[in-house]
């Protein structure tokens, strides 16, 4: 299950994903920012938890390069 929170968190953090005991996936969008840039946090945050980033044990930093790659090329920005 994953579950989805607005919440205010410090500018810089847009959205994090964690765990918990039951295996669920809490998802919290920072509520600081705009609607758009809320979406393509929980979209970013999406791809992580569809390529079972938290399970792959994989190198974070290259998770990070291909949530951004998906984002990016789904949204056509930057």
């Amino acid at each position: 299950m994953t579950i989805v929170r607005l919440i205010d968190m410090p500018y810089g953090t847009k959205a994090v994903t964690a765990l918990d005991g039951n295996g669920d996936y809490n998802v919290y969008i920072n509520s600081r920012y705009d609607y758009e840039t809320q979406k393509i946090a929980f979209e970013h945050e999406m791809i992580h938890i569809n390529k079972n980033h938290f399970y792959s044990g994989g190198d974070v930093a290259r998770n990070e390069l291909e949530a951004d790659r998906f984002t990016v090329a789904d949204k056509h920005i930057m």
